[in-house]
């Protein structure tokens, strides 16, 4: 029986295509998200290979499917919120619903011409079919555009819903099997009743990207288990092992190092995997939600799985402080330089133990760190804690353990009372921001004396000097362009990929557009007249961007900026880092 249906357009949203996807595999993940919340228990996806002559991919589900009247009142209204139609869980396992905007359903139109919809649910099937060119035609005009719909009998016990996708869009790649496993894993690598299948192979632990270890566990009494795990290259959202006996899963992922303190949270984080015995079958409650306490066997199996990973991660954790070591010790040693020779060796110390607990985050957040430590480290404070630690060698014994009480909490101190002391200096440089009045030199001179507003990355060669005299003191050489009595900005240099940084400041009342930007670029064009094998970057700097550029056509490697905009990353960086120190 064939028919005819229309979208139903929601007024929060005119156009269906008005949300994009950063490729074709996030679009496929929205259709798998769907299927999660329809209820599915199996999902299976078959894409095409590079070279099918008629490329189709095929998302196949086990869900509670579509009877007619839910395909037109709920499917094709568009942009309607789920959580408002049938609240926040599905309706049968009660699982936390994936989609909320009511467009995920059609991102396979990001990824193909015809759209096809095949759903089975109380004794029928139903399928729609979406084109793309015809939504075009009617200039998305939605609800203009007929969408024949053909429905036929099915067996009763028989639903889920089919996802066809033909016409694969031509200015994509295809999509890849891995890249799309990937996504997948971290949201679905660890639930339990559902089940992703990537070309007829099923996603599991062996997806996360990282080292995959296996091992056979010898017990007693003739007994064994089998250990699979993965470390991964970062934290997943659910880490630990869990446990199966007979293919079936009992509990929920345990962290067997959680009373580990040595081994960094972070990447305790980084392990997933399962512990495989059949032996435990009969120790599993009825529910299977978990293994009866106090059984024997259990006990053993815990302490051979703490051995393992414990080993593991030591290895990893020695590896991943190595690369670290190498990777900072070229800006540790700089900023040591800051500091008399008579507190360089304590602050290497103290910047080497921070170093331990912040080893694995980004590299600028690193750097933020370091900054923080040594700037407070300058101070007398700081220092005279550290001579008390000293003197106290020799004198009672008891204040003596206080003092190293102290000792243990004191570099962590020492960086959260400077991130404190920074965010107080941030919220007055915000007052000069804010004012008209505040002249280019005065933010000029306060940044220039902070240069980690800007960044840490950097340091300064010079600052608010002509060009001939800063070139000459850099370079030793003569410089007699056109700007050579000109005054520059900052100017910045190397960073890791060893680039420099051309800053031009502007007075808060200043609007900063073209004509800022291309007074900077001379500037860098009598640089590189001198600096050769030098990649100049450039900041410009004032009260606001001008309206008409927006970052999509801003230049390479050139960055208009509000002082705001500035302080305002200053300000999320050391929020973040007051943040992990309380943990």
């Amino acid at each position: 029986m064939s028919k005819s249906a229309h979208f139903k357009i929601d007024p929060k949203l005119a156009e269906l295509l008005g949300e994009t996807y950063k490729s074709t595999e996030d679009a496929l993940k929205e259709l798998i998200d769907n299927s999660y919340d329809a209820d599915s228990e199996n999902v299976k996806i078959q894409l095409p290979e590079i070279l099918d002559s008629e490329p189709i991919i095929i998302i196949e589900d086990d869900g509670s499917g579509m009877k007619e009247n839910e395909l037109r009142t709920e499917y094709l209204k568009i942009a309607s919120s789920r959580f408002v139609r049938k609240g926040a869980t599905s309706y049968i396992k009660k699982r936390v619903v994936k989609g909320r905007k009511g467009i995920g359903k059609f991102s396979g139109l990001m990824v193909a011409e015809i759209m096809e919809v095949i759903t089975k649910a109380g004794g029928k099937e139903t399928h729609l079919t979406i084109i793309k060119s015809d939504l075009a035609k009617q200039k998305y005009d939605l609800d203009k555009v007929d969408l024949p719909i053909e429905i036929k009998d099915c067996a009763k016990e028989e639903h889920g819903t089919t996802i066809i996708l033909k016409g694969i869009n031509q200015n994509f790649y295809y999509p890849n099997a891995e890249k799309l496993k990937q996504i997948l894993i971290w949201d679905y690598g660890r639930v339990i009743d559902f089940s992703i299948y990537v070309n007829n192979e099923k996603i599991g632990i062996q997806d996360y990207q990282g080292t995959t270890i296996e091992k056979e566990l010898d017990l007693e009494d003739g007994k064994s288990a089998k250990i699979v795990y993965t470390i991964s290259n970062k934290p997943v959202k659910q880490p630990g092992l869990i446990y199966r006996v007979g293919d079936k899963i009992v509990g929920r992922p345990e962290n067997f190092l959680k009373d580990d303190e040595i081994i960094p949270d972070k990447l305790k984080k980084r392990i997933v995997g399962e512990i495989i015995c059949d032996d435990l079958d009969d120790f599993v409650t009825a529910d299977w939600s978990s293994l009866i306490e106090g059984n024997k066997l259990n006990e053993i199996i815990k302490e051979e799985v703490k051995t393992e990973l414990k080993s593991s991660l030591n290895d990893v954790y020695k590896t991943d402080m190595h690369l670290a070591r190498l990777r900072y010790n070229q800006r540790i040693n700089r900023e040591l330089q800051k500091l008399p020779e008579y507190k360089r060796e304590f602050a290497e110390k103290s910047l080497q133990r921070v170093l331990e607990k912040f080893y694995d985050e980004k590299e600028e957040k690193v750097f933020s760190i370091i900054s923080v430590m040594v700037d407070a480290l300058e101070k007398d404070h700081y220092w005279n804690v550290i001579q008390n630690i000293q003197s106290s060698r020799d004198g009672d014994i008891e204040k003596f353990a206080n003092a190293l009480s102290e000792f243990g909490f004191l570099e962590m101190s020492i960086v959260t009372n400077q991130a404190i002391n920074r965010l107080k200096f941030l919220d007055e440089l915000e007052i000069l921001a804010r004012n008209p009045k505040t002249l280019e030199e005065t933010m000029h001179k306060a940044l220039e004396n902070n240069l980690w507003v800007l960044g840490n990355e950097y340091s300064l060669i010079f600052s608010n000097r002509t060009l001939s005299t800063a070139i000459k003191d850099y370079l030793n050489i003569k410089f007699d362009g056109k700007r050579d009595n000109k005054r520059t900005a900052l100017f910045l240099g190397a960073n890791i990929l060893r680039e420099h940084l051309l800053i031009e400041f502007k007075r808060p009342s200043i609007s900063v557009g073209r004509d800022e930007e291309n007074q900077a670029l001379k500037y860098r064009d009598d640089l590189y007249s001198v600096i050769h094998n030098k990649f100049i970057n450039i900041m410009v700097i004032g009260g606001k961007v001008d309206s008409q550029i927006s970052s999509h056509n801003e230049r390479i490697n050139v960055k208009l900026l509000s002082y705001i905009e500035i302080i305002s990353n200053a300000r999320t960086q050391l929020n973040w880092l007051l943040e992990e120190l309380k943990k």
